[in-house]
């Protein structure tokens, strides 16, 4: 009897733990997010080991806060304190992959990209071991990446979104997804690569529907996120047998805008409700 107990204990021990960072909401509104990242990126006709694709990385978000729209449609900036912090009981990691070379290369966008994918997961630090972005920075990518879309301690845990580049950056092209303002070489670079997303609501995730507002302007339409990343030079990431694959640090910030949670859309509409209500027995 004892021993069953005791088994009992442990297995409601181990399901509380494994509940103990569940996905944390995103307040309505607009957000700020800032990430750090290492990837691989392929010039000269070369690919990073998938047919076609010249790109590809993983990340962690550094912190998530709530921000202010300082353009409509355009343009949001960081306000008030993070409500997100890396490491703080929970992480927030990824993967982007399947970028191709735009074309054509241009004086605003010398290195275009097109197409391309990102999958966001939450990684819960009682189920998950902490992934350091700067231990990987420095380790190169050996051994992290599993699949074209999978990478060890990016991709497992809760998907939060899948999400697609998608047109806009470049008003003149409706095939580029990506502007890059500098041709990656060995001797050393700084760019930064402008891109919108959308996303995929069919692949599901616990942040889809939040973050699916095409509250973005773009020359083709809406878009439900905007990034604006730079990109300089990291040699551990270089592939050490083909001089034309290079490895480059990512960093700086997405935008985004998220619905309100349903329950404050009821509560808003009750809000209203009374207020018309108010409104109507002044009148009387």
């Amino acid at each position: 009897m004892k021993s069953k107990l005791l088994a009992f204990a442990l297995g409601l021990s181990v399901s509380i733990s494994a509940f103990a960072n569940p996905v944390q909401s995103l307040p309505g509104g607009p957000l700020f997010v800032k990430f750090t990242g290492a990837e691989q990126i392929a010039v000269n006709g070369a690919n990073t080991g998938y047919a076609n694709e010249i790109s590809w990385g993983v990340f962690t978000v550094d912190t998530l806060r709530k921000g202010v729209v300082v353009t409509p449609n355009a343009q949001i900036s960081p306000s008030g304190p993070a409500f997100f912090s890396d490491g703080a009981g929970a992480q927030v990691t990824g993967i982007f992959y399947g970028v191709q070379q735009g074309s054509p290369a241009t004086a605003a966008n010398p290195f275009p990209g097109a197409l391309g994918y990102m999958d966001l997961y939450w990684r819960d630090m009682d189920a998950y071991s902490y992934t350091d972005m700067g231990a990987v920075s420095l380790n190169g990518p050996a051994g992290i990446r599993t699949s074209q879309s999978t990478a060890t301690g990016f991709t497992d845990g809760t998907l939060l979104a899948h999400i697609v580049f998608t047109a806009g950056i470049d008003p003149s092209n409706p095939t580029v997804t990506i502007s890059g303002s500098q041709v990656p070489t060995q001797d050393g670079f700084t760019g930064q690569s402008d891109f919108f997303a959308n996303i995929d609501i069919t692949a599901g995730g616990a942040w889809a529907d939040k973050l699916d507002t095409d509250f973005f302007n773009t020359a083709f339409g809406q878009a439900d996120l905007k990034f604006k990343n730079s990109y300089n030079l990291l040699t551990q990431w270089s592939d050490p047998t083909n001089s034309n694959i290079i490895g480059a640090k990512i960093d700086d910030p997405a935008q985004a805008f998220a619905l309100p949670e349903p329950g404050a859309l009821a509560l808003m509409g009750l809000a209203l409700v009374g207020m018309g209500a108010i409104r109507r027995r002044k009148q009387k």
